[in-house]
């Protein structure tokens, strides 16, 4: 695995999480185990009347059994409803499940970090009960489990990641695609590569976009040239100047939203490439993209020192 195709991997893991909840959410908690331990994890449903106990899986050497809590993304999160799940599920599996449970795991998909209560919660049920040990695994964990499964299984999960000699080899026509989905009609023009220019890591820095996000930028002002000479030659002379409108308006409402330059970053890129898997050509083209777009400050802010320069 490359370091350019872990950072693909993270973004993709990360859509993939923030995308799923309920019964979704599980099968892929499922899939992620069945994968990492084999005939060791037993995914559990329920049965009808009979309920699955508060055991939405299970690893039958360890002992560990394991319940999900998949929020829907854009929902508001009840924090007395998560506290009451932890305190109800566990309640299930220690009348239901006793002589099998040797520890007991909340599996979340928050972001964000789990409210204190939950860790609180989490706490007094160890308190009260020696025989068990408690945790909680939330994206960090699924991040650590997935990128512990070989490649196959990878790109099983979450699809194929671009490379770095994909980047290297950039195809215009998934440009031209990608921006013909944004503008509705963009014809094809001859790759000419123009003069490099230099990353504004300053601009990066100032606007707070980090890990894979900031990684997969850096990667796309490779082609930044490439981009910018096929919007300057296209015949529609305005192309470059309402691609830029387009993606500043998208950018100053997702701003006002209040959300992380991270998760701004994320809603970007899936409106570029869609929902789903994504070709590693597509992706490098939405790299490169989206990283022309920063570059000319049609998206996030400029670094103060240059606005007042």
């Amino acid at each position: 695995m490359t370091s350019e195709q872990r950072w693909q991997w993270q973004a993709l893991l990360e859509l993939t999480l923030r995308r799923l909840h309920g019964d979704a959410f599980q099968g892929f908690f499922s899939k992620v185990m069945s994968k990492l331990h084999g005939d060791d994890f037993v995914p559990v449903r329920a049965f009808g009347r009979r309920g699955d106990k508060g055991c939405d899986g299970y690893l039958l050497q360890s002992g560990q059994l394991f319940q999900c809590y998949g929020k829907l993304h854009d929902a508001a999160l009840n924090v007395d409803n998560v506290v009451n799940k932890i305190s109800d599920d566990y309640a299930k599996a220690a009348a239901g499940l006793a002589p099998i449970m040797q520890e007991w795991h909340f599996v979340h998909n928050l972001f964000d970090g789990l409210p204190v209560e939950a860790l609180i919660k989490l706490k007094e049920l160890e308190t009260a009960n020696r025989n068990h040990r408690f945790g909680a695994i939330g994206p960090q964990g699924f991040e650590d489990r997935v990128f512990r499964l070989a490649e196959d299984h990878i790109i099983a999960l979450l699809g194929p990641a671009a490379t770095a000699e994909d980047t290297q080899n950039m195809r215009l026509e998934e440009v031209s695609d990608l921006i013909k989905a944004v503008m509705l009609s963009v014809d094809a023009d001859q790759l000419d590569a123009g003069p490099v220019a230099a990353v504004p890591y300053d601009k990066l820095e100032f606007n707070k976009i980090t890990g894979c996000w900031s990684h997969l930028l850096l990667s796309g002002f490779r082609n930044t040239p490439h981009v910018r000479y096929y919007i300057d030659q296209h015949p529609d002379a305005e192309l470059g100047t309402r691609l830029a409108k387009i993606f500043r308006d998208r950018y100053e409402d997702l701003n006002m939203q209040g959300l992380s330059p991270n998760a701004i970053m994320r809603s970007l890129y899936e409106g570029v490439t869609g929902i789903g898997s994504v070709t590693p050509e597509r992706q490098v083209a939405a790299h490169a993209l989206l990283a022309y777009l920063f570059e000319a400050c049609d998206i996030f802010e400029d670094h103060p020192s240059k606005v007042n320069a």
